[in-house]
């Protein structure tokens, strides 16, 4: 691979260090799209490829430790090829290990895609592209890949959903990164990151843009959902005494938050975007 950005960098580092921590959180998540339940965000991307006989070519981007791969296998479906994409060679190995060759897995970044014109039907892609550097190069080779007419669709992160342990977090997480000694670095486009910036981005060689909102449910036990948000990025690039204070105020602040069950809520407000390659 070429030389990485700062951002690439760490999140190399990140996925070294908690390779599958992805799918650990999110893989048995139910979520809630449009007022109906779903067993997860995977399987709303699982979803969109068809079941038919007709061959198919399906190519999971940022595959990460092969989860979404693994529920499309499982079906055993004539005619479908899988490949998976990823740049940690970390997150890579997990999936060899779970896929057992049911897919073909490549090291590399969505910027380069190493695949011919033309030569796929679907792309999907689960709490990724949010992150991607230079996003326009990366939307301009699924276009690329794509057949006329092919599907893409990705989960990614959306707004915050209020009332509950998420907001509770992001609303303590914020001082604490201010004060930070170290720059910020930042990941990825942000037009990613809401609904008027994915419009606009979408809207050069595709068709048929959709955006739905989905509400993520990751209730439990206040340590529980700790261990859920000290994984993601802004936390994990906390120095450590930070994140002990925040470790040591959020869960005293939750508190107030506690069912009957003693769990609290916690809900990961995302968006799925599903779109049609434009034909000649």
């Amino acid at each position: 691979m070429p030389s990485l950005s700062p951002s690439e960098s760490y999140l190399l580092d990140f996925h070294a260090r908690l390779a599958g921590v992805t799918a650990r959180w999110f893989a048995t998540a139910p979520v809630q799209r449009e007022g109906e339940v779903f067993p997860s965000t995977y399987s709303l991307l699982e979803a969109v490829v068809p079941g038919d006989a007709q061959p198919r070519v399906v190519l999971d981007l940022a595959c990460g430790d092969g989860h979404l791969l693994e529920l499309l296998a499982k079906r055993e479906q004539p005619g479908l090829s899988l490949l998976g994409l990823d740049m940690s060679e970390h997150e890579l190995a997990a999936a060899r290990a779970r896929l057992k060759g049911a897919a073909t897995l490549h090291l590399g970044r969505a910027q380069a895609l190493p695949f011919a014109d033309a030569s796929v039907d679907v792309v999907l892609s689960h709490l990724a592209l949010m992150l991607m550097d230079d996003v326009e190069t990366v939307l301009a080779e699924l276009r690329r890949v794509l057949k006329p007419g092919g599907t893409v669709s990705v989960v990614i992160g959306g707004d915050l959903v209020r009332g509950d342990a998420v907001e509770v977090f992001a609303g303590l997480l914020k001082p604490l990164l201010a004060a930070e000694a170290r720059p910020w670095l930042p990941l990825g486009d942000p037009r990613v990151r809401s609904a008027e910036g994915l419009k606009v981005l979408f809207q050069d060689g595709f068709v048929d843009v959709a955006l739905q909102d989905l509400a993520v449910q990751g209730d439990g036990e206040p340590h529980s959902v700790w261990d859920s948000l000290r994984t993601t990025y802004d936390a994990d690039r906390l120095s450590p005494p930070a994140r002990a204070s925040l470790e040591a105020t959020f869960l005293q602040a939750v508190e107030p938050l506690r069912r009957a069950d003693g769990t609290v809520s916690c809900r990961w407000g995302m968006r799925q975007l599903t779109a049609t390659s434009r034909r000649p």
